[in-house]
């Protein structure tokens, strides 16, 4: 099985210049691990500090979320700026160079369009805007994605670390999706959390209850945590899901949503029961998975048309408008494109 997880994220917050200039330096560094050529560096620089000066044009103040992405064994940066400013009336229009509606030349997404691909723009008016695109290497040739991902994990708000983390696990007809949330927050809800990780990684052949009792037993010597397993089957259309604790996860899709049962307890510590559900999970359906540092209480209805939208973007709007603001986040949006 090949992997991703939350170890390569970058969260740069901007409200003046000087936050354009860091999200440049900060995504650069980023590009630096995955050793992207000369070109395709310089048109990363471009695009962030792009779609950070529309930010602050626009917004006043946002963030920009790089992460590293992988896909067919090639190593790229997805990028996504993200506001809650007056929106965009007409997304259309906005993507043609020299358009403009703050008397500025008009260059941003005409620019961001030429140097990046995969450019998706969801913006309403009095909404805010997110923006999302990726940067490949030049030598390479990238396919498609056949499940589409998009992922937030942040720190509480004066931590160092992440006492949350993820990882999503690619196999022949077979997806693990994990997520975790370290009891509390700090060093050692991260060490709980990469515990987990390393567990999961080792053990992603077995099937879900297996899998959480795995996570369960490596947890003892840790404060414990929170955690849930999706085992999916595109192709099948097909996910069965374990969880222990408070990680909300659903499916949603056709405008219908139905949430997954996770049982209480605290791996590592205290579980009464692990248990396995199945649910389908048609081609085109979205696979939603958070801790508790965003709130329940969100529809995507309040998004029109992001649904269909790059999953990135809906981890971004979750993120953007439902973080309580007192703990880690993790949220985590998967779409079933039919291939594994």
């Amino acid at each position: 099985m090949s992997g991703t997880s939350s170890a390569r994220q970058r969260i740069i917050d901007i409200s003046d210049a000087s936050g354009v200039a860091e999200a440049r330096r900060s995504v650069a560094d980023l590009a630096a691990t995955v050793q992207l050529d000369e070109v395709a560096a310089g048109e990363l620089a471009l695009a962030v500090t792009e779609a950070g000066s529309n930010v602050f044009k626009h917004a006043g103040r946002g963030r920009i979320v790089a992460r590293v992405i992988e896909r067919s064994s090639a190593l790229g940066v997805e990028v996504v700026a993200i506001d809650k400013g007056p929106g965009i009336a007409n997304v259309s229009a906005s993507m043609r160079d020299g358009h403009s509606t703050s008397g500025t030349p008009g260059s941003g997404l005409g620019a961001l369009r030429r140097v990046t691909s995969d450019l998706e723009v969801w913006s309403r008016p009095g909404a805010g805007t997110l923006v999302r695109f990726e940067v490949w290497p030049k030598a390479r040739s990238v396919p498609a994605e056949a499940l589409a991902s998009g992922v937030i994990c942040a720190e509480k708000s004066g931590e160092d670390v992440c006492g949350d983390g993820w990882t999503v696990l690619q196999g022949r007809g077979r997806v693990v999706v994990f997520v975790v949330d370290g009891l509390g927050h700090g060093p050692e809800a991260a060490a709980a959390a990469r515990i987990a990780i390393e567990t999961v990684e080792r053990n992603a052949q077995r099937n879900a209850s297996e899998i959480i009792d795995a996570v369960h037993s490596a947890l003892r010597p840790t404060r414990g945590a929170a955690a849930a397993v999706a085992l999916l089957q595109p192709e099948s259309e097909l996910c069965v899901y374990c969880g222990i604790g408070n990680i909300a996860a659903s499916i949603r899709g056709a405008g219908a949503s139905r949430s997954m049962v996770s049982h209480n307890g605290t791996l590592g510590h205290q579980v009464r029961k692990v248990q396995e559900f199945q649910y389908p999970f048609p081609k085109g359906s979205l696979l939603i998975m958070h801790s508790d540092g965003i709130a329940t209480h969100w529809d995507l209805a309040a998004y029109p048309g992001i649904e269909s939208r790059h999953p990135a973007l809906v981890s971004a709007a979750l993120y953007r408008d439902h973080n309580r603001g007192r703990d880690d986040i993790t949220v985590l949006a998967l779409r079933n494109g039919g291939g594994a």
